[in-house]
């Protein structure tokens, strides 16, 4: 499969990612080379490796129960800025 310079324009359109109009063939080349990459490892043959986990032991379960509760104060202790018990981060408007 080989991508063009209006699939680059499609995916940066799709992706809402900024492309120069210079950029394209650059992009499209670099797409292809990553496919090509991609292409060689799909014809490797797997079937003789061996996918499954080397150990058949189970994660010890442990109860779910409330430890640490109402440490409001601890936690924004590390907090850049807080406000009313909350962190405060600045407001991003597009």
């Amino acid at each position: 499969m080989s991508l063009t310079k209006n699939d680059v324009k499609k995916i940066g359109q799709l992706s809402r990612i900024k492309i120069e109009e210079g950029e394209h063939e650059q992009i499209a080349d670099q797409l292809n080379s990553i496919m090509s990459w991609i292409d060689q490892l799909n014809a490797v043959d797997t079937s003789s490796v061996d996918l499954h986990c080397s150990t058949n032991q189970m994660m010890e379960e442990r109860p779910d129960v409330v430890t640490d509760s109402n440490r409001v104060e601890d936690v924004l202790a590390n907090a850049p800025a807080s406000q009313h018990h909350m962190f405060a981060v600045p407001k991003v408007v597009e």
